[in-house]
Formats: C-alpha cells, sequence, structure tokens
C-alpha cells in the first residue's frame, strides 16, 4: 500500500497542472490564475470563453485568456472557476483583438475592457444566444415557508414580479436582490419555484424601402464613393447640407449588396431615433440601435441581431463600436470631431480612434465625416495618411448661409439680445419663417448674486457657481449635480435683494416672451428634454416649420434638419476664444458653423447673426471670411510652433483625494520617481483647473512627448511605480491617453 501510494505522488508532481489565465472586471492591471471548473476539461477552457469565478467574497464572470502552466501563487492557492459559460468565444476574434490593443493603448485594466465590450446580461452571465433562464413561482401562496423567511422573501418577489411581465426574476436580478445559491436551491427543491427557459422575441421586419427616397448622387458624391470602394479611412469633409448622409446611405447599399454588414456611430442618442427612422425608409434589411437609451434586454438582443448577421445595419453611440458583426463591410462615424465620442470617465477610450484601428484590423473602409473635422483628422487626410473626400456643394443648389459679427459693445441690450439683433429676427419671423437663438448654457442664469454683500451662489462641493433655474426655483451644480432649493434671502448678510447674473436658456426664453409676446416659442435643452422621448417629440415639432423661435443649446446643433429656419442667432460664444485649454478656440469655430449650418437648408437664404464683444477677434474672422480650412491651417500652425497634438502626443495622469494636497503629494512622488526618456517631458503636477470636484481635491500631471512609443514606455513605467507608491491607497487615479480636454 506505502508503494502505491508514493507512485501516486509520484504521478501528481510529474504532471504539471494547466491554469485558467482569466480577465475580472476589476479595476487592477494583471489577470488571475484559476483551475478549469470541476468535471470541465480543461481542452474545453479556450480563449474568448466566459467563465464564472470566486473573487473574493463575490463572484464575477471574467473572459478567459488563454492557458499556462506556472503561476505565481503556490498551487494549492488556485482555486477552479465556478463554471464555463459558454462553447464559443463571447467575441468575435477581431473584437477581442480590438480590445486587448486597447486595454494596452489606454493603459487600462483588460477585465474592464472586456466588460465595457459586452452588453450588460452578458456580463451578468446571461447566454450569447437568443434563450435565457428566469426563476417562475409555482405557489401562490408563501405562506408554507414561514419559518425559512429568506425562502419566503423569494417566492413573494417571485410573485410580484410575475404579476409585472409574467417572466419572474433572471439570475442577475436574483443577485441584486441578495438571494444566495442556497436560498434559490432550497425554493426549488420545496417545488415552490423552477427555472424556466425563454427566447427572444423575433425582430419584426423593417418596412420596405421607398424608393422616391433614392437620390441620384450630384458629381462630388460620385468621386466619394467611387473612393469608397477601397478598403482604409476616409475623411469626408462637407459643408453642412451637402448630403454627407446620402453618401453614406449610398455607400451603405453597396455594402448590403455584398452581403455585408454597416457600423454607424452617432454622437448622441438624441440623434439615434431620426438615423434609423432614416435607414429604415431606405433600406429593407434588419436595422438595429445600441445606445444607453434602449434597456438591457433590448440591448442584447440587437447585439445578436449583429452578431448572428439578421441585422445589417448597427446604429449606435460611442460604445456600439465594440458590436460584432458576422460579415462586416463599413464603419461610419457621423460628426467624427464630436467630443461624445471620448468616454470622459473609467476606461477613456476614443470610438473615433478604435472605428479606425477596427476598420484597419477588419480591412474595411471607414469614413470619418463632419462639416468640421477635428484637427487631428484634418491634418492626417492632408498628409494622406487619411484620403480627403470633399463636398463643397450644399445639396439642391441650397446657398450657404450668411454670417454677419455683431458688436456689441457699448450697447444696451435688451433681455440678453441687442437691437439690430431684435430688429433681424422681427424680420425673419414677418417673413414666416423660424428663428434659431442658440446659447451653450441652460438655466436661468450661472449665478445667483447679492447686492449688498456680493454673495454668489457657489457650489460646496466643486469649485464652481451653482446655477439659477428659474422654473424649479433652484440652485443647480451642473459638474457634480449638486442642488437646493434657491434662498429668498442672502445666506450671509440676510439681504432679499438677490438678483441673477448672467444668461442662460430660461432666462432667454422669459426675454423672448417679452420681446415677442405673439410667437410661438420652443425650449430644447437638457432640462425641458428629461424624459424619454421629450427630444424626439420637441424636435418633431421643430420640424413642422411653424413661424416661431426656437431656442437652445448644442442640442440643437448637431445633424438636426430645419427646413424653415433661416435665422441663427448666436448668444455669448466669446469666452471659448479667451480659454485656457488650447482646444477651445477649435471646438468654439466647430460648434459655430454646425449651429450656423442649421440656417437655410432648403432654398431660402440663410444667415447667422454672431453677438459679440470683441468683433474683431482674429480666430473669428479668420473662420468667418476664409473658411475652415484656413481656420484649421491657422491653428495647426500655432499648434507646430507650440509642440501641441497631433505634433505631440500626450498623456494626463489624474488624482483625487478627499484631502486637499493628498493628489498633488501622489503626482509628485510618481513623478520623481518615474524615469524616462529624453524626448518624453513631464510636466506639473498642477492642481486641475477645477480643482475641487464633487468633494475631491483633484490634480494632474502631464507627459508629452514627440514619439509616441516612448510616450508610452514612460506611461507604462509610471503605471508600475504608482500600483506600488504608500500614497496611492489615499487616492484615486486614472491615465488618458489622448486626452480631450486637461480639465
Amino acid at each position: 500500500m506505502p508503494r502505491l501510494i508514493s507512485e501516486n505522488i509520484l504521478v501528481k508532481t510529474l504532471v504539471n497542472p494547466i491554469y485558467l489565465e482569466v480577465a475580472v472586471p476589476v479595476p487592477l492591471r494583471h489577470t488571475f490564475h484559476y483551475l478549469a471548473p470541476i468535471n470541465c476539461p480543461v481542452n474545453l477552457c479556450k480563449t474568448g470563453l466566459r467563465v464564472e469565478v470566486s473573487f473574493g467574497r463575490q463572484k464575477l464572470i471574467g473572459v478567459i485568456l488563454g492557458q499556462t502552466e506556472s503561476t505565481d501563487l503556490p498551487a494549492e492557492k488556485i482555486k477552479p472557476a465556478e463554471s464555463l459559460l459558454d462553447t464559443e468565444p463571447v467575441l468575435p476574434n477581431e473584437v477581442f483583438k480590438l480590445c486587448l490593443w486597447a486595454a494596452d493603448y489606454y493603459h487600462h485594466p483588460i477585465g474592464e475592457v472586456l466588460h465595457t465590450a459586452l452588453p450588460v446580461l452578458l456580463r451578468q452571465g446571461e447566454s450569447t444566444t437568443g434563450s435565457y433562464q428566469r426563476l417562475i413561482p409555482l405557489w401562490t401562496d408563501p405562506e408554507p415557508l414561514s419559518k425559512a423567511p429568506r425562502q419566503r422573501a423569494l417566492v413573494v418577489a417571485l410573485l410580484e414580479q410575475n404579476q409585472s411581465n409574467g417572466q419572474g426574476l433572471s439570475k442577475a436580478e436574483l443577485k441584486d436582490q441578495e438571494f444566495t445559491t442556497a436560498i434559490i436551491k432550497g425554493v426549488i427543491e420545496k417545488g415552490a419555484a423552477e427555472w424556466q427557459t425563454f427566447q427572444d422575441a423575433p425582430k419584426p421586419a423593417s418596412a420596405p424601402p421607398a424608393a422616391s427616397n433614392h437620390l441620384p448622387p450630384s458629381t462630388e458624391q460620385k468621386r466619394a464613393l467611387d473612393s469608397l470602394k477601397t478598403s482604409g479611412t476616409h475623411l469626408l469633409f462637407g459643408v453642412t447640407g451637402s448630403g454627407k448622409t446620402e453618401v453614406y446611405l449610398q455607400a451603405i447599399a453597396e455594402v448590403i449588396a455584398k452581403g455585408q454588414q454597416a457600423l454607424v456611430l452617432v454622437p448622441e442618442i438624441g440623434l439615434t431615433p431620426q438615423t434609423i427612422r432614416r435607414f429604415e425608409e431606405r433600406f429593407s434589411v434588419g436595422v438595429v440601435a445600441m445606445h444607453s437609451g434602449l434597456n438591457n434586454r433590448e440591448r442584447l438582443s440587437a447585439w445578436r441581431d449583429a452578431a448572428s448577421g439578421r441585422a445589417s445595419v448597427i446604429i449606435g453611440t460611442r460604445s456600439a463600436i465594440f458590436t460584432p458583426m458576422k460579415s462586416p463591410g463599413l464603419i461610419v462615424i457621423d460628426e467624427e470631431h464630436d467630443a461624445s465620442f471620448k468616454q470622459q470617465e473609467g476606461f477613456r477610450y476614443s470610438a473615433r480612434d478604435l472605428a479606425v484601428k477596427r476598420g484597419h484590423q477588419e480591412k474595411i473602409p471607414v469614413i470619418l465625416g463632419s462639416a468640421t473635422p477635428a484637427l487631428e483628422s484634418y491634418a492626417n487626410a492632408i498628409n494622406g495618411k487619411y484620403q480627403m473626400l470633399r463636398l463643397d456643394e450644399r445639396a439642391n443648389k441650397a446657398k450657404v448661409a450668411q454670417y454677419k459679427i455683431m458688436g456689441i459693445e457699448h450697447q444696451t441690450l435688451s433681455e440678453g439680445f441687442s437691437p439690430q439683433l431684435i430688429e433681424l429676427m422681427r424680420v425673419h419671423l414677418e417673413g414666416n419663417n423660424q428663428v434659431l437663438v442658440f446659447l451653450n448654457r441652460r438655466g436661468f442664469a450661472p449665478v445667483l448674486h447679492c447686492r449688498q454683500c456680493l454673495w454668489l451662489s457657489s457650489c460646496q462641493r466643486c469649485d464652481a457657481k451653482m446655477t439659477y433655474h428659474l422654473s424649479s426655483r433652484t440652485l443647480v451644480c451642473h459638474h457634480c449635480s449638486s442642488s437646493f432649493r434657491a434662498p429668498t434671502q442672502c445666506p450671509d448678510c440676510k439681504s432679499r435683494e438677490l438678483v441673477p447674473l448672467g444668461l442662460g436658456t430660461q432666462r432667454l426664453e422669459a426675454g423672448l416672451e417679452q420681446l415677442f409676446p405673439d410667437e410661438n416659442i420652443l425650449r430644447i435643452d437638457r432640462d425641458s428634454t428629461r424624459l424619454k422621448g421629450a427630444l424626439t417629440d420637441k424636435i418633431a415639432e421643430a420640424n413642422k416649420g411653424q413661424r416661431g423661435i426656437l431656442l437652445g443649446t448644442q442640442l440643437l446643433a448637431k445633424g438636426h434638419h430645419f427646413p424653415n429656419v433661416t435665422l441663427v442667432a448666436v448668444i455669448d460664444l466669446d469666452s471659448g476664444f479667451y480659454s485656457s485649454d488650447y482646444h477651445a478656440i477649435e471646438r468654439t469655430g466647430q460648434l459655430l458653423l454646425q449651429v450656423g449650418g442649421r440656417a437655410g437648408r432648403e432654398q431660402k437664404q440663410g444667415t447667422v447673426a454672431i453677438q459679440t464683444l470683441f468683433p474683431e477677434q482674429p480666430m473669428l474672422r479668420c473662420l468667418i471670411e476664409d473658411g475652415y480650412e484656413t481656420f484649421c491651417e491657422a491653428l495647426l500652425k500655432e499648434r507646430e510652433q507650440n509642440q501641441l497634438p497631433p505634433y505631440t502626443f500626450q498623456a494626463v495622469i489624474r488624482a483625487e483625494a478627499v484631502k486637499a494636497g493628498n493628489a498633488i503629494n501622489f503626482l509628485e512622488g510618481l513623478s520623481n520617481s518615474c524615469t524616462h526618456h529624453e524626448l518624453v517631458e513631464l510636466l506639473g503636477p498642477i492642481p486641475s483647473a477645477m480643482e475641487k470636484r464633487a468633494g475631491k481635491y483633484r490634480a494632474q500631471l502631464l507627459i508629452s512627448s514627440t514619439n509616441r512609443r516612448y510616450l508610452h514606455q514612460t506611461i507604462a513605467s509610471a503605471v508600475k511605480i504608482a500600483e506600488k507608491l504608500p500614497s496611492a491607497r489615499s487616492v484615486r487615479w486614472s491615465i488618458d491617453v489622448d486626452p480631450f480636454d486637461l480639465f
């Protein structure tokens, strides 16, 4: 017997166990090792499959990255995974590779990157197929379980949910309500509930295409379409109203004819319904949406339609870049310059840049479309990295809007409007047209002010002023969302002489009602469109073309077609030309041309009136008089002289802490410990422009280099150091590669 035991031990020591390398959705930049699930052969645990694992006291869904025979931990501490959830990889190979690349490029934990790429229900363990399980009650009375209170509570929850949807509770919902596996098992064994399998409802067939909507391409559009037959990245640079969407539609039609799929990214959820409607009117194939406005079930259903090939056109916002396609043929990024394509929290990726990378991997064309392309995209096209496709003429021979700069220095304004602008608005309204008034600041006024002691309504959690909202009589911080009832007397001196300072859309609305009492005024901003479907309804009302005034923020500037708008009045855009952020002038110019493009989109002549305290501002004059390309070239020359992107590459390491000074101290320790190439500069650390936000003190360290490889080497070195610094325990830190702003 001893001999047999020793032989068994010898056999065990000769056979090295195989460990699974698993990416778990936690903010740690390394993977974790597990054994194959019990009773599951290790050869079935292939790369790309999801596994449920025990991680501390919780159960998480991870993704297998590979297998290894070595581990840093003692073998006896390696636990088996709980279960294998898939038989095939959850993401196709090219999307999986894109996630690996993104984790490396943005220096972000791979587990969180893969987590971002999956719909919520797949993150919670649901099947990738069209079937899913839910726990259904079999009893109608929970009282027999009165001596087992948690089991009774589960049956009550099942009965309540069953009355709502007739489908009980999913595994994720059970987990959210803290019903453990033991409780569920006990209820099932007593016959009070059972698992049932449900199938996704089949997607209804799309409406037949409307042939009348197919427009013959112009000469410029035909030239662009011919160029799109080749792979690579194409910058579709077309003035507003030049028919960029028609180019998208006809390019997609060719892709569909080949049996392939197209992915279209738009910057805002608000643009998605109208885009889907236009695409469904054109095509008889499956068209699905992917955005945060959908519930989890709808989003998973769309994801499955895209992955299976049932959907030929996928339209979505930023995160839709990770949507799997069975037969990819084209990627379109509409309004490619828009800030919404850069994720600003957590995994800080650029959907536009990932689209370019994905197109290169898939060997398919990528269209970056804009009337005001980002400087980086414009420079890439000028340098030949992207192919430039121009659309210089507006569709249907519509005239380009005329721009008027209205200096308001030394003038007395009425409710924020100069006498000259009021008269111009009256002329356009009397012609039975619509006037669009643009102010990129919602609320009634930026700040509430005491005339006696000069108190200002400041946020206690941020270095910012609280905006006064007249309709709700509240003060709201637009940075941390803190809000409270506006005081009727000054908190400091008890004076009742509180007055609003500055302009917001609500205040302009009140002023317009006084100036134009007989006109219909429609305000469109975040406050007036909070309810689901409100933005779509308001845009539909605006599109009726009835005489009146449209008033709003950036929501009105992006991609909307208002055929009866002949005048756009731009109020208070000056601050964008005098910001400390070098990106600000570029974005102000883009915003001005985008909102100006809403005027005169049909046969009527459009006018854009710009109120400004600085009518001779050089870059404003350059933009209006010489055009966007000359404006871009001037900015690029300035960027090159100052060694700023796109002539250098940047990353920002940000830190925030509850206690003042901790963030700066952490970054100083990091900067002093980090070795780097002579072509890399570490600038800072310095407090953020808004040092205190949401109760946290913030600081940042800027890393800049003319060499991208050296930049990333420095970031990788900084990450290793940061993870070991003792001061890291008192801060929360993050990395932003290719930052969209420096705030």
